[in-house]
């Protein structure tokens, strides 16, 4: 806008300074297309709405359906690159483990670091003497096991609030302070365990939200749990 038409916006009232450059501009719609779609343009129809306005209120509709869509995406999208780059962060960890207690430890420090886990639980299938005395193990005919039937069956990760018969199994006397939680399937070729995490956010797990990286982070763990389990 040159000098002298900034002067005459500062004189003149604003509405007539508008008026006025648009009038000395009848181009400017043109250099600015995207303006268009914001304008509010009255018809002296009466009561009835004319055709143009009604598409006009229409794109102008889906316009912003259009940004709100973008957003949610560029938003999943953020998101998605932050998991996958924690779940590298884990996986490096795990490579780095020599043995079984370092393989547990890196997979519950991680996901308290990296993932932001309030508790975590780990309960995994052997029955062999050595490992039948660490607190992370159960033998597969436990009888506690019996509350996870319906989801060893499915081995699908799942979401929101846990049967307090399950919480109680999982993180025992903090079970009181789990609002919501995931409890995963570790497996590697076949089911190895639970793996569980809890919240203390009621809103954190909920079953409609997606499980493809659960499923992966058990994956993962059976994975890198295997050559230190006797089966």
């Amino acid at each position: 806008m040159s000098t002298q038409h900034e002067t005459e916006l500062e004189q003149d009232p604003p509405e007539d300074g508008v008026a006025r450059y648009l009038e000395q501009n009848p181009d400017f719609f043109v250099r600015h297309p995207d303006l268009v779609t914001q304008l509010r343009i009255p018809h002296e129809c009466g009561e009835a709405v004319s055709l143009i306005s009604h598409q006009v209120q229409v794109l102008r509709e889906q316009n912003r359906k259009s940004a709100r869509r973008l957003d949610e995406l560029v938003r999943v999208a953020r998101d998605n690159d932050r998991l996958s780059e924690r779940l590298h962060r884990l996986t490096l960890d795990l490579l780095d483990s020599s043995d079984l207690d370092a393989v547990l430890h890196a997979l519950k420090d991680g996901l308290r670091e990296h993932f932001s886990a309030d508790m975590v639980a780990v309960r995994l299938f052997d029955s062999s003497k050595l490992q039948a005395k660490h607190q992370d193990f159960i033998a597969p005919e436990d009888s506690s096991l019996s509350h996870f039937r319906r989801f060893l069956q499915d081995e699908k990760p799942v979401c929101g609030r846990l049967a307090s018969e399950q919480i109680a199994f999982l993180f025992g006397d903090s079970a009181a302070k789990v609002a919501s939680a995931a409890l995963i399937p570790v497996s590697d070729r076949s089911a190895m365990g639970l793996l569980a995490i809890g919240s203390y956010q009621a809103d954190r797990f909920h079953a409609s939200q997606g499980t493809v990286f659960l499923r992966q982070l058990g994956q993962l763990a059976g994975r890198a749990l295997r050559p230190h389990l006797s089966h």
